[in-house]
């Protein structure tokens, strides 16, 4: 590396054209980790980032999943990489959750992942099977508060749609039992056949199902309700003051040169603005986000801190 660095600067002194890392990066392919199962919502986005990000980089752009562990598999084969900028994590919000979730995680978020942007707000919905008994949000309280066992289901342990549904439980008083699976895309077949009866999840892993009439979203955790399924309402305006949104981002091991960061930074918030990722995206009730590395930095940091006061109160630890 001295060599290198001394090579560099005599080349300089030269007036020889001196071609910087960045400019050199990325010249083979790169491979973008997901945490979960393939055909789910991280999934989804993950993919089409991928091939939009592909197409500007000139490079292959290829969508690893390695699903389990409420996402520190992947997060962890991520952290162990070569910090070159050829491995990167679609990271998801357990990386707020899961270290108040678990008394230790094989890494550290804040020391061991450098975060490079925040691609995506999704919200978390309510969904039901059509030959389920609950048909609306008021037969979930009804069913429960007469003595009837429903559970959910939902992508994993720690993930948003968990904590919405644990938000849910805290302000209605029920006790509604988890179901935890690997990945949304297997929560949605257990929803979809009435195997469970209740779903948490986003709508991106449930879009087809929905369309197809084998789901029904019964409610939206949101300020608002989304473009995506306008006559679906919120929590809110039936009286159950749950917000909660899942979010996905980009980051890559710790270590991994500036430069390589801000030009993946720079790359990725123009995929984020392209219109036919956009519209790919909000049509499955994904919202596109971007911005720098310093602010998603911020939002993870923020995003812990709700987070672990929620896990705290409603003393929701897992022992590992």
């Amino acid at each position: 590396m001295k060599k290198l660095i001394a090579f560099i600067a005599l080349a300089a002194a030269a007036g020889l054209p001196v071609t910087t890392l960045a400019d050199e990066y990325p010249n083979r392919p790169i491979t973008l980790v997901v945490p979960y199962a393939a055909g789910g919502g991280t999934d989804t986005a993950a993919r089409i980032i991928a091939k939009t990000l592909a197409q500007r980089l000139k490079q292959p752009v290829v969508v690893e999943n390695k699903a389990g562990g409420a996402t520190q598999i992947g997060t962890h084969y991520v952290v162990r990489a070569k910090p070159d900028g050829y491995t990167l994590l679609m990271g998801t919000a357990n990386l707020a959750t899961n270290p108040a979730f678990y008394e230790t995680l094989p890494y550290n978020v804040k020391t061991d992942l450098a975060p490079v942007v925040l691609t995506t707000d999704v919200p978390v919905y309510i969904f039901t099977s059509p030959n389920s008994s609950v048909k609306k949000v008021q037969d979930i309280l009804t069913q429960s508060r007469q003595g009837q066992a429903l559970s959910y289901a939902t992508a994993g342990v720690g993930s948003i749609p968990h904590m919405a549904a644990e938000i849910f439980n805290q302000k209605t008083g029920l006790h509604l039992q988890h179901v935890p699976y690997k990945g949304s895309a297997e929560a949605v077949v257990a929803a979809s056949g009435n195997q469970v009866p209740l779903s948490f999840d986003n709508l991106a892993p449930a879009y087809g199902q929905v369309k197809a009439g084998r789901l029904v979203p019964l409610a939206i955790a949101a300020d608002k309700r989304s473009p995506a399924l306008p006559n679906v309402p919120t929590l809110t305006e039936l009286g159950i003051p749950v917000v909660a949104a899942s979010w996905w981002g980009v980051l890559a091991p710790a270590g991994t040169p500036p430069a390589v960061i801000r030009k993946l930074n720079t790359e990725l918030n123009d995929v984020l603005k392209d219109k036919a990722v956009k519209g790919f995206l909000l049509e499955q009730g994904i919202h596109t986000v971007g911005g720098t590395p310093e602010q998603f930095t911020q939002y993870i940091h923020d995003e812990s801190e709700k987070w672990q006061a929620i896990v705290r109160d409603a003393d929701l630890h897992q022992e590992n």
